[in-house]
């Protein structure tokens, strides 16, 4: 039970925050608050502090002005205090990331009386390898005798300016190693070449590791009660195993905010890739760098037998490359010859039986590969911090983080062709797999791909089941008004909490749903840009600021293409700048009191928060189904079939609700915001699915002409 001392602190908390903000007390962010503090504190735990209950989970879709931030901080902090664990605070956007760090956690921090300390938790990713730089600022020796295998990495002359620019800036101490605090744009190719992977990090071995901001960071995470992270960064540490940046999963309190977007970040992180021509540079990369370590540094009498069977695999996995490319552009027949991009996928993610024989023998020549450069690896790393190793500790310090990077490349081509070489049993949920061709002037290569088409087992298995509690939240967690979706998407057992709390706006009063007798029913034909085009001109008026959104680029800019001058003189698409200038641009016309009209994808749906005037009219140009030839998604839909299901109504119909509902919520971001919201598409009123749809939206006014 929760205990008086948590209660208490919970309630005066809450008080002081509302007395010294000026605010009233909300009713849904109170039922919000009780029903964190009701899950957490129902929670037991044995005299070492692991959690012997189940169901520690609290699932709450808030509507848009609960104050979610506010009562999910206020609940969770005391509990976690008197339970003796970390919370862990996770989004899906780097936005919402920002808002917590700068405004939000700072915000209850110094009005709630709440005593609690915060980090910010990035991947390694983020931060300045300062060996790797220190590499990098030596002469070119390195890259002559050896980075010349990466195809020409070495350091232009722009790059050695940059570089010298953050040896200066971080050793003066002006600057602390993180690329978001650098004050310019770094771009991925320059800063890859100064930040490591876990592989290419020897830890504590490194001389550079008391300077390293990467740690410096980390520590500052022992001391934190509250830790604000992201999914990928939550999830990338759960596919590490856990504890291996954030805290142990099972001495941690995990609320995932945004957290509808979990279970796809989950999919990504557990997917496989492999591009043939890659792979073949990365052999020939293996080769090279074995061959110029050898000449180097010389081949110790320990590795003398891995460094001499190594030649042999690399050749047995090249030809067994060329045989999988034969039989891959064979699959593919006519379009083979194609110029562009051709993707054919497995149905059921069944691989035919010739290319799973090829597969399980890659999968054994990349585990034998993989172990050889294991050893190479591991005597370097021994080799840096000891004068008698196998190698030189200067030769280990300079070869070990390029062989880290070899053998992580190398392991994610193993998981591939795992992956290849399983076959689904019949009862499971099978994996999607499937394949692409490219070929274009710059490009010709051919992918293999693999993923799970669900992340309820990866999620129920790696997280929920691990971790000691959990609180799911977002706006949009529910489909058609039930949790049916997101807990087959997301793995969260049906016994755990689940609760709506309804928007405190008056929805019928600020703002209203039309579908014009304009709307139209989508197609795919060349007339269609031309009959949105047309209806846009029947819908939209300059005395509003608008956003327009669509869900294809190319008929997005075709319909500005054919917008007569006197609108699309005021039309920006999120095509012509980046995200945030499109949204500066548009705020600075607003406020200046001239038109502004915004053309944007699916990016804009969600996310984007412009209240009062500077958003009036939504306008919803297609009701936004998912695209049909998503691999993952038609494997699932084929999955569903097989079964007797109907993947329409169980799938694309819930998830075009969410998308539906997310596109909505743009307009009314504050009690006092005021609007309409314009639906093009006929389909709304003309199909069953349609008032289903409807019905999931907030209790606009209805207009529904159609």
């Amino acid at each position: 039970m929760l205990s008086n001392e948590a209660k208490t602190t919970i309630q005066s908390a809450y008080s002081q925050l509302l007395k010294v903000k000026d605010l009233k007390p909300r009713r849904g962010q109170k039922q919000m608050i009780a029903a964190i503090a009701r899950t957490l504190g129902g929670i037991t735990q044995d005299g070492d502090g692991n959690r012997i209950s189940d169901n520690p989970i609290c699932v709450v879709e808030a509507g848009t002005g609960t104050g979610k931030t506010l009562a999910y901080l206020v609940s969770t902090i005391p509990v976690a205090e008197d339970l003796g664990k970390k919370i862990i605070v996770s989004t899906a956007t780097v936005a919402l990331q920002e808002q917590l760090v700068n405004k939000d956690i700072p915000d209850v921090a110094k009005n709630s009386g709440l005593k609690f300390k915060y980090a910010l938790a990035k991947g390694r990713g983020r931060y300045l390898c300062v060996h790797k730089l220190d590499q990098e600022m030596q002469d070119q020796r390195m890259q002559d005798a050896s980075m010349d295998m990466f195809g020409g990495l070495d350091a232009s002359e722009d790059q050695k300016g940059l570089f010298q620019s953050f040896l200066d800036e971080f050793t003066s101490g002006k600057w602390d190693g993180d690329r978001d605090n650098w004050p310019n744009q770094v771009e991925n190719q320059d800063w890859s070449m100064v930040t490591a992977t876990h592989r290419e990090c020897s830890n504590r071995r490194c001389p550079h590791f008391n300077a390293c901001p990467f740690f410096t960071a980390r520590k500052a995470l022992e001391d934190a009660d509250v830790i604000i992270a992201n999914h990928d960064l939550v999830m990338a540490d759960i596919n590490l195993g856990g504890g291996a940046v954030l805290p142990e999963p099972a001495k941690s309190i995990y609320v995932f905010d945004e957290g509808h977007h979990l279970p796809d970040k989950a999919i990504n992180h557990f997917s496989a890739q492999v591009k043939l021509h890659q792979e073949e540079n990365l052999l020939k990369q293996i080769s090279k760098a074995v061959d110029t370590l050898g000449k180097q540094a010389g081949t110790p009498m320990g590795l003398l037998q891995v460094v001499t069977a190594m030649p042999e695999k690399v050749s047995e996995i090249s030809s067994k490359l060329k045989f999988v490319s034969h039989l891959l552009l064979d699959f593919l027949g006519d379009q083979a010859e194609q110029e562009g991009y051709h993707q054919h996928r497995f149905r059921m993610g069944q691989v035919p039986d010739e290319l799973v024989e090829l597969a399980i023998e890659l999968n054994k020549t990349h585990n034998s590969l993989y172990g050889y450069v294991d050893k190479i690896v591991e005597a370097l790393k021994s080799s840096i911090s000891k004068d008698d190793g196998e190698y030189k500790q200067s030769d280990a310090e300079r070869w070990f983080p390029i062989f880290g990077m070899l053998q992580s490349r190398l392991e994610s081509a193993g998981l591939l062709w795992l992956s290849f070489a399983q076959k689904d049993f019949e009862d499971q949920v099978p994996v999607a797999r499937w394949m692409e061709r490219i070929y274009t002037d710059n490009e010709d290569d051919i992918g293999l791909y693999s993923s799970p088409i669900m992340a309820a087992e990866l999620l129920a298995k790696n997280l929920w089941s691990r971790c000691f509690a959990a609180v799911v939240t977002s706006a949009t967690l529910t489909a058609l008004a039930k949790f049916d979706r997101f807990r087959m998407k997301s793995g969260v057992a049906r016994a755990n909490h689940f609760e709506i709390i309804e928007s405190p706006f008056d929805y019928a009063k600020l703002g209203s749903i039309i579908v014009p007798p304009s709307a139209i029913e989508p197609s795919s034909g060349d007339d269609y840009a031309e009959k949105v085009n047309q209806a846009l001109r029947e819908n939209l008026d300059t005395s509003e600021s608008v956003l327009v959104l669509f869900t294809s680029r190319r008929v997005m800019n075709d319909v500005k293409g054919f917008l007569p001058l006197d609108l699309s003189k005021y039309v920006m698409t999120q095509d012509e700048f980046s995200k945030q200038e499109v949204i500066r641009l548009h705020k600075e016309k607003i406020e200046d009191g001239k038109p502004s009209i915004l053309f944007g994808l699916a990016s804009f749906a969600e996310g984007i928060d412009l209240p009062g005037k500077l958003l009036e009219h939504v306008v919803i140009v297609r009701l936004p189904f998912s695209v049909p030839n998503d691999p993952v998604d038609a494997t699932m839909a084929e999955w569903l079939e097989s079964k007797g299901r109907n993947p329409f109504m169980e799938m694309s119909v819930p998830d075009a609700s969410v998308k539906l509902i997310q596109s909505c919520g743009r307009l009314i971001r504050t009690e006092t915001d005021t609007g309409k919201i314009t639906i093009l598409d006929k389909r709304i009123v003309s199909k069953r699915y349609g008032s289903m749809l409807l019905n999931g939206l907030p209790p606009f006014s209805r207009n529904l002409a159609g």
